[in-house]
């Protein structure tokens, strides 16, 4: 009786998440924003890539060296921001038009209410990643293969798809917590502002060389200085932690991708299930007890 009454809960859980995912699919679908956003991302993407194939076919005859992969990706920290701008929209709606409210009157719990909204904001990011992956494949044509093959540029998607998966977490946090619409927009992009900076003062600290010296220009002439030690340089301990840290936050994976510097893939991923996992939970703790009016 006991197993019957379990595994008719469980069905019953699956059902009510299976209704909740279907409405808020059959509502993206309607979204005028989500498709404007989408034409957004391609159009972005194409302008890019198409600007991109001018630097790179000038590059190349001044005697530069580049490759694709130093255009691909150099979109990746605009992510951030497109899956900000549609979570916070989506899940300020829910408040504004009294959506949330209605469907724990029907009877739904706050879990599948929570997940089903953070599974329509990842399948949205995820679309709007894929669209500007597949737009920016136009400079295999235009630019030739990529030097770090088919391995290394499926290694990157599945990093941009982990950190795509931790800040769309991140954001359906955010936008489940806040009852004003407008309010949301403005807290998700200045967390995501915050993170990127935080993010882009690690990577520059990192950057530093370990010495200092070469060439300087004094008196109408160039003398050369011998290198000494960089006191802004990082090392042992402390620079595996910084690193570890930059690996975790979405946006320093996001920047690694842009600056096509990424050297740890499997940490990162790894990274980005904890960082998901972990803002999940404490997001679903926190809208557990949010009063909604």
């Amino acid at each position: 009786t006991k197993a019957w009454k379990a595994t008719s809960c469980l069905w019953w859980g699956v059902a009510a998440m299976g209704k909740l995912l279907s409405a808020n699919f059959a509502r993206l679908r309607k979204d005028l924003f989500f498709w404007c956003l989408l034409a957004a991302v391609i159009i972005a993407s194409l302008v890019n890539i198409l600007n991109s194939a001018r630097s790179f076919e000038v590059m190349t005859e001044s005697g530069y060296g580049l490759t694709l992969e130093d255009y691909y990706f150099n979109q990746a920290t605009l992510m951030g921001v497109y899956c900000a701008l549609f979570a916070s929209l989506l899940l300020g709606t829910e408040y504004s038009d009294g959506t949330i409210r209605n469907k724990l009157t029907v009877g739904h719990n706050r879990s599948h209410i929570y997940l089903s909204n953070f599974l329509v904001c990842l399948a949205t990011s995820l679309t709007l990643l894929a669209a500007w992956l597949i737009t920016c494949s136009l400079g295999f044509f235009l630019m030739g293969p990529m030097e770090m093959g088919v391995s290394g540029y499926v290694t990157y998607v599945l990093v941009a798809v982990g950190f795509t998966a931790s800040i769309t977490a991140l954001f359906t946090l955010v936008g489940s917590l806040s009852s004003n619409k407008a309010m949301t927009v403005i807290y998700t992009l200045a967390i995501f502002l915050i993170l990127l900076l935080a993010s882009s003062a690690i990577y520059d600290r990192l950057c530093e060389p370990e010495t200092q010296g070469g060439m300087v220009y004094i008196n109408g002439e160039f003398i050369t200085i011998d290198p000494t030690p960089n006191p802004l340089y990082l090392s042992g301990a402390v620079r595996r932690v910084w690193e570890c840290v930059l690996d975790f936050l979405p946006t320093g994976q996001a920047l690694l991708m842009n600056e096509v510097a990424i050297e740890h893939p499997l940490r990162e991923m790894i990274f980005s299930i904890l960082f998901t996992v972990m803002v999940l939970s404490a997001g679903y703790a926190a809208f557990r007890r949010k009063d909604i009016k």
